[in-house]
């Protein structure tokens, strides 16, 4: 058998292996997951919320366990993982909390001699596709609510995070949930491309636009419903009146968060043209100031890229944008040679135009690409130049500006003033490129079932 290896990026060295799934062990599991799922929808959502609670207790109990391996295997500085933990056991608590309540009947019609009811039933298998970035998070985010809602998943994580994938199989397997309901194949996106094409009901990815436009296709060609939440390249646009304080905070924050490897984290900043330097100077104060080491280091602030793969492409991007006259503020280069492992600098650039690839692209790592503006239509009009249409943050104190910008912005969600978005009982999604569908709240369990009427006589 083939074996995925996984490598620690602080220092490229092997930390372990799973083996790949083979197209006859995808296969195998897809069936078991077909064999489960009447049993799993006729349970109900009470004995389903009952079941899955167990497992994330012993995930409560395994935190310091799930934070060490995310430090070890993605770079997630370790702090931080901790803190990720706990915020993915707050979305599945609350989930777990509101489940009933949004997935119970509807009355739509009633009378004396009828009642019309609508009810959400379970779509079926659910193929899961995630990412790298937030190993546990992105298992909570994209399959969680769907096993509550009564669908069975084969998930497929991401080939850099093999181990965090093994132990929450591993976690899973622990408890009393019936064989097949959720079942775990390995690989690159081979496998990925095996598990969509096999006999599923629902696609559920979170990954880059490209993939996600190929998997858009699959899904409408074997007309299945598709959940994809895809790149951003959220911008930051701070109004002459802002409040630099909160502003610059909460920049530095967005766009340093796990190493800037954050779908709708802050990637762009648009500042008025007569506070862009005082901007950029506190920027740059606290882009220097952050400690960047090993991710197992308590005291890191800024650890490694996912991956040397990852770290290349960076400094493409970074080298392009130099090279057609942005200016570096402060960092700029690769820390691979010093550290021994995916360590980038994190980067202010100015003088930043359009045509540059840290403009047009999604920039997964601590660059901060910086444009001014004169108007409030030209501030607009950069904000939306781009495919993405993810997250965007505002920062202004006039609330006529804050109301205009808000409902002009093409995106699907939107910070004012620093103010978190992201929050289990709210929509997460996007407009254009950044896909289709919404996660979380009472929007994520209706997205991932089927909606049926019965209108019936009393």
């Amino acid at each position: 058998m083939s074996k995925l290896i996984s490598i620690n990026p602080s220092n490229y060295k092997e930390i372990g292996s799973v083996e790949i799934s083979s197209y006859d062990e995808v296969r195998i599991k897809v069936d078991l997951a077909h064999k489960s799922k009447v049993v799993w929808k006729n349970l109900g959502t009470s004995k389903r919320v009952e079941l899955l609670r167990a497992v994330f207790d012993e995930i409560k109990q395994r935190k310091e366990e799930i934070a060490l391996l995310e430090a070890q295997e993605m770079g997630t500085p370790l702090t931080d993982a901790l803190i990720d933990v706990d915020g993915t056991l707050d979305y599945a608590n609350w989930y777990f909390d509101n489940a009933e309540k949004y997935l119970a009947p509807e009355i739509t019609f009633e009378n004396e001699n009828e009642i019309h009811q609508v009810v959400y039933e379970p779509i079926g298998v659910a193929a899961l596709i995630t990412p790298w970035n937030f190993p546990l998070a992105n298992f909570v985010w994209g399959g969680l609510q769907s096993l509550i809602c009564g669908n069975v998943v084969v998930m497929k994580h991401s080939e850099e995070v093999p181990l965090c994938s093994k132990l929450i199989e591993e976690i899973m397997s622990n408890h009393s949930l019936p064989e097949g309901v959720f079942n775990v194949v390995y690989g690159a996106g081979d496998v990925g491309n095996i598990l969509i094409h096999e006999n599923i009901d629902l696609i559920s990815f979170t990954g880059s636009t490209k993939t996600g436009k190929q998997i858009y296709k699959i899904a409408g060609e074997k007309f299945i419903k598709a959940v994809v939440e895809l790149g951003g390249s959220a911008p930051g646009v701070v109004f002459e009146d802002a409040d630099l304080d909160i502003a610059s905070k909460n920049i530095c924050f967005n766009r340093l968060i796990n190493q800037g490897q954050c779908c709708d984290g802050l990637k762009r900043v648009i500042v008025h043209e007569n506070i862009a330097n005082e901007l950029i100077n506190r920027l740059k104060i606290q882009f220097e100031g952050k400690k960047i080491g090993d991710a197992v280091n308590k005291d890191t602030e800024i650890g490694p890229l996912v991956a040397k793969r990852q770290l290349d492409l960076l400094i493409t991007q970074v080298d392009d944008a130099v090279q057609n006259g942005a200016e570096v503020v402060t960092g700029g280069k690769s820390l691979e040679k010093e550290l021994g492992g995916a360590f980038y600098q994190p980067t202010i650039l100015k003088n930043v135009t359009s045509s540059m690839r840290v403009w047009k692209e999604e920039v997964f790592g601590p660059v901060l690409p910086v444009m001014t503006f004169r108007t409030e239509e030209e501030a607009i009009e950069l904000a939306n130049d781009t495919v993405y249409g993810l997250g965007a943050y505002i920062y202004t104190q006039n609330r006529d500006i804050i109301e205009r910008v808000s409902s002009t912005i093409q995106s699907g969600m939107v910070s004012v003033n620093g103010a978190n978005y992201i929050m289990p009982f709210n929509p997460f999604g996007g407009y254009k490129d950044s896909g289709f569908g919404r996660e979380h709240g009472k929007y994520g369990f209706h997205e991932l079932t089927q909606v049926k009427i019965i209108a019936k006589n009393k």
